[in-house]
């Protein structure tokens, strides 16, 4: 949007009309490219904000090490590299970054290669789908959902994490949408026969988060 239009207009486009904002604002800009993020992540690869220690705790808590694991944009494996150290053996990493694929495969994850919203395995492939901090990127999520929903086992389920009624595409040129645990629930609802959200934080980040837990 033009820069004479007032900030508080913007806000209330953004919060409102989150994708209209996003496409009209970020004209020239490909914030969900594979070229931005091999760049984005070969600077960030060690920064402590990519790390979720709290996070990290609640997905050890709610899976086994027996599972198969996919954790989808994975980033830099922060989570991945964190179930490996306790032992778990079937983890598997989807993103868009040959950047990332290189690098968590030379530390022994088991990485892919593709593009949101459309996942590369087949039906029934995981007991356990993580998709943190990047429901907020996808454009087409009801696509993206229902590829979650077709890859989980008979009585899989599914962590998904969003930021909790921030970061908007005002804020991160990146997002799309802005969640509140209303609007996830009844999103997610429609997918899914058991959902349940809740708002949380993790000591590294200021911003609040929604977790989701979903099952089929």
């Amino acid at each position: 949007m033009p820069r004479l239009i007032p900030w508080r207009f913007k806000k209330l486009v953004s919060d409102n009309f989150p994708l209209f904002y996003h496409l009209v604002c970020n004209i020239g800009f490909d914030g969900n490219s594979a070229d931005y993020w091999d760049q984005r992540l070969a600077e960030t690869w060690d920064d402590p904000r990519r790390e979720w220690p709290d996070k990290n705790t609640l997905i050890h808590k709610l899976t086994a090490n027996s599972d198969a694991i996919l954790d989808i944009a994975c980033g830099n494996g922060s989570i991945l590299r964190y179930l490996k150290a306790q032992d778990y053996k079937q983890l598997h990493g989807l993103e868009i970054s040959a950047y990332s694929v290189n690098r968590l495969t030379d530390e022994g994850v088991t990485m892919h290669l593709g593009k949101l919203p459309h996942l590369p395995f087949p039906d029934g492939a995981f007991d356990v789908v993580i998709a943190s901090q990047i429901l907020e990127h996808v454009i087409r999520r009801r696509v993206f959902i229902r590829e979650i929903r077709r890859i989980l086992r008979a009585g899989g389920k599914a962590f998904i994490f969003v930021p909790d009624d921030c970061m908007g595409p005002i804020d991160e040129n990146e997002h799309v949408i802005k969640y509140t645990q209303r609007s996830l629930q009844k999103f997610l609802l429609s997918y899914f026969s058991h959902v349940q959200v809740e708002s949380m934080r993790d000591r590294r980040h200021k911003s609040p988060i929604l977790f989701a837990l979903v099952r089929l």
